[in-house]
């Protein structure tokens, strides 16, 4: 016995790396062909990985969606209960209910690096740096501002860190809940920040928060090989 490598369709992940082409598995020998039900299930939890996004053959994309949709809540969670319990958040169906409301009430506070706000936002969506600015400048009092990243870690810091400075001018901060990958299974919308243009191009961080709804494309920090499989290993110690 031992571990072992098993292949999935034409796409593969090792638990050591996500580059890789092999999924190890506890057992004798080498298994080909299609996975049988069980190695399925058993392929969302792997000793030292992260998420599994190919489906297989019997699974559907309603089906991906709501492991990915599951997989995202239950990650934010630990985010939460270990890095910033007390923060006031939102989940993304009541965040795309209040701006069908009164998008004039509401502020979208995107966190993420350049990198990956490039690819897309949510529409109109203030940078951190402009946020605090008309915060502080009192162009937004009385407002609820909505953070988000990738997954709701990034934010739910800030949220922490500025939630008292938000309501010294009536503004309530709020993080949202499995943030840019949750928004994607909510139905909200996405533009490139370059004309405005909507897109299903969206940026997950890294491999191990590929869980963005399947009709869209992910992008990534780094796009394959070694410097991928770092990033990749990196992200899971930070997180």
């Amino acid at each position: 016995s031992g571990w072992y490598p098993v292949q999935i369709q034409n796409r593969t992940h090792s638990h050591a790396s996500y580059s890789s082409r092999t999924l190890l598995k506890r057992g004798p020998k080498m298994v080909s062909g299609p996975l049988p039900a069980a190695n399925a299930r058993a392929m969302k939890s792997i000793p030292g990985g992260g998420p599994v996004s190919e489906s297989t053959s019997q699974e559907t994309s309603s089906d991906l969606n709501e492991r990915r949709l599951l997989q995202i809540t239950e990650m934010y969670a630990g985010y939460r209960k270990k890095h910033f319990p007390s923060v006031d958040d939102i989940d993304a169906p009541d965040a795309l209910k209040m701006t069908q409301q009164d998008s004039s009430k509401v502020v979208f506070v995107d966190v993420r690096s350049p990198q990956e706000t490039a690819v897309s936002t949510i529409p109109g969506a203030a940078s951190e740096e402009a946020f605090l600015r008309d915060l502080r400048a009192g162009a937004i009092d009385n407002t609820t501002a909505i953070v988000y990243c990738t997954i709701g870690m990034r934010s739910g810091k800030f949220v922490s860190q500025h939630a008292e400075d938000g309501k010294a001018h009536g503004v309530r901060l709020l993080n949202l809940r499995g943030s840019v990958l949750a928004w994607t299974h909510a139905g909200g919308d996405l533009v490139r920040p370059s004309d405005k243009s909507p897109t299903k191009d969206v940026h997950v961080y890294a491999k191990p928060w590929d869980l963005a709804r399947v009709d869209y494309t992910p992008h990534f920090l780094a796009k394959k090989g070694f410097v991928q499989a770092c990033v990749d290993r990196i992200a899971r110690w930070c997180a």
